[in-house]
């Protein structure tokens, strides 16, 4: 199975000037949890150095016992909380890796805050997490913002939702993946909370995974409330 997803060589070669998501100590064989990300399984035999002084906050770290994140005090504080996938791994962007993160996405409009991985189930999928506290931007504008920020889209398709009492935008659109020059689907939500606006971001979809990555996005959607 072909797990590689289209900003895999923008991710490998950022690795090497990433230095405060990184976690010496992961088992997946060190490379920086927070832009691990796309190049999933792409290249197995490149495992960037870890920083000598890994940001504390970025250390991964399995679902909290009471599921919930979002909240004051967990893994990623976000305007929203919601239930994170069992087994998913997770790891918070710190303040100082923040502006890397973006630039290593493409997302300048947004603060990278968290990204979820279905990696320790075997799946090479993700569900990075977005955050403006942009108190005039309704969900529909951010989230278009942010799909205009991605490479290769076509036919994006807007749903209004609300979830949690708060009011939400969906988007699904095509893809097409640089690498091998094939359309793949994707799936991005945007939330607003009286604390921002935060998107969700499902990358790395297959459809040998979406039995995994996709009910841990809806888990996620209908889970979803107010950050306490």
């Amino acid at each position: 199975m072909r797990r590689i997803a289209w900003s895999a060589v923008s991710t490998v070669l950022a690795l090497g000037v990433l230095t405060g998501c990184s976690s010496a100590g992961d088992k997946d064989g060190g490379v920086p949890q927070a832009v691990e990300a796309s190049a999933g399984t792409a290249e197995e035999g490149v495992k960037p150095k870890a920083s000598a002084k890994p940001t504390e906050t970025a250390r991964p770290k399995a679902a909290p016992k009471d599921g919930r994140i979002g909240d004051a005090g967990t893994t990623c504080v976000l305007p929203v909380s919601f239930e994170a996938p069992k087994e998913w791994k997770l790891t918070g962007v710190s303040d100082e890796d923040a502006e890397l993160f973006r630039k290593v996405f493409g997302h300048p409009t947004l603060k990278g805050a968290c990204e979820l991985s279905a990696r320790p189930t075997g799946v090479i999928g993700f569900i990075r997490v977005w955050t403006t506290d942009r108190p005039d931007a309704s969900p529909r504008q951010v989230l278009e913002e942010f799909v205009a920020e991605e490479k290769g889209v076509s036919d994006p398709e807007y749903s209004e939702l609300t979830l949690g009492g708060l009011p939400a935008v969906e988007v699904v659109y095509t893809q097409r993946s640089v690498l091998l020059d094939e359309p793949t689907r994707r799936r991005d939500i945007a939330v607003k909370a009286p604390k921002g606006v935060t998107v969700l971001h499902v990358d790395g979809v297959e459809s040998e995974d979406a039995k995994v990555v996709i009910p841990g996005y809806e888990l996620v959607k209908k889970t979803m409330r107010p950050a306490a």
